[in-house]
């Protein structure tokens, strides 16, 4: 389909999905060139806004769809004729299990952290596998993930599981390739969840963009602790000698997955075709067929945002979870 687009007199600069919203904005001048067009796939999620003199993001006035993004409130968003939120993503289930949170004094990080722990109603003296959400507090308020679990367990889709939040700081220092950040999840969080919660030796990394690359890198680290690696739109550019995820040309996690040895490790990923990181979770896709593993690869025309992410939790959940 094609979108046409006015622009209005006050903008100064245009940012979509299409530029990461406002990584790389483009500029604008009504009074130059008046509109313009986008081509989008027919079910197409897309979120985009002006940007005004001031620096204020806002939304087009011609356009009543207001997006669902918590870091551009303002932004606006298309809807393709075919675009259709999968139904879990307003899931029915309220998360009326147990919640245990606990302050964590991190030595390698010299630092408190929060942490929030989730296991749904009903099983909460039994043994379950664990799943490790960065950015937690982002899916566990915005993406609503603890209410996707247990609307997915009454349907009988996926086997019960602890959800643990660990909320970041400083997520860009702390997921790119820190030692210090992986060495307080192994030596630190999962100690005081094995003694907070009953639970199996299954452990399941889980995160989105820099979220996914850390739950990666810490899988491919110690193959031996997790079993299961969830990643929405991966951050997979870069390396430990170049941090950088936007225009990077190594992609460490990649190189791994082609150099080494097929781990018993499940993957599922998801990527929108509408973000920068199509290509390289293309060929992080492209290795783990090449090398055999067990994994799940989907794609969504959408971009880099939790609308894209919510719509595929059910599916992430029904890959890691899926019962025996």
């Amino acid at each position: 389909m094609q979108v046409d687009f006015t622009i209005p007199d006050w903008a100064t600069h245009v940012m979509s999905d299409l530029t990461d919203m406002e990584r790389s904005p483009h500029k604008v001048d009504a009074s130059k060139v008046r509109k313009f067009s986008v081509d989008l796939p027919d079910d197409a999620y897309f979120e985009y806004a002006f940007v005004d003199e001031s620096g204020e993001v806002r939304r087009d006035p011609e356009n009543d769809v207001k997006a669902d993004n918590p870091w551009h409130p303002d932004a606006s968003a298309v809807l393709g004729p075919d675009y259709m939120p999968n139904p879990y993503s307003d899931p029915d289930a309220k998360a009326e299990g147990r919640v245990i949170r606990k302050r964590l004094d991190s030595e390698p990080l010299g630092q408190t952290r929060r942490l929030t722990l989730y296991t749904p109603k009903g099983f909460e003296d039994e043994e379950l596998p664990t799943v490790y959400v960065q950015d937690g507090t982002a899916y566990y308020r915005l993406a609503r993930l603890a209410d996707v679990l247990e609307t997915l367990l009454q349907e009988n889709l996926i086997r019960p599981a602890h959800l643990v939040f660990i909320e970041p700081i400083d997520r860009s220092a702390e997921y790119r390739f820190n030692p210090d950040y992986r060495a307080f999840m192994i030596d630190e969080v999962l100690p005081l969840v094995s003694d907070e919660l009953a639970v199996t030796d299954e452990r399941i990394a889980m995160g989105a963009s820099l979220g996914g690359l850390v739950s990666a890198t810490l899988a491919l680290h110690h193959p031996e602790v997790f079993q299961a690696v969830v990643a929405q739109s991966g951050a997979f550019l870069g390396s430990p000698e170049e941090l950088d995820f936007y225009t990077g040309k190594s992609s460490w996690v990649l190189d791994m997955l082609q150099e080494k040895e097929a781990l018993e490790l499940r993957w599922y990923l998801e990527v929108g075709t509408l973000e920068w990181l199509t290509d390289i979770n293309r060929q992080v896709r492209d290795a783990l067929k090449d090398k055999g593993y067990d994994f799940v690869y989907n794609e969504r025309n959408a971009g880099h945002n939790w609308t894209n992410w919510r719509n595929g939790l059910a599916d992430a959940l029904k890959y890691a979870l899926k019962p025996e």
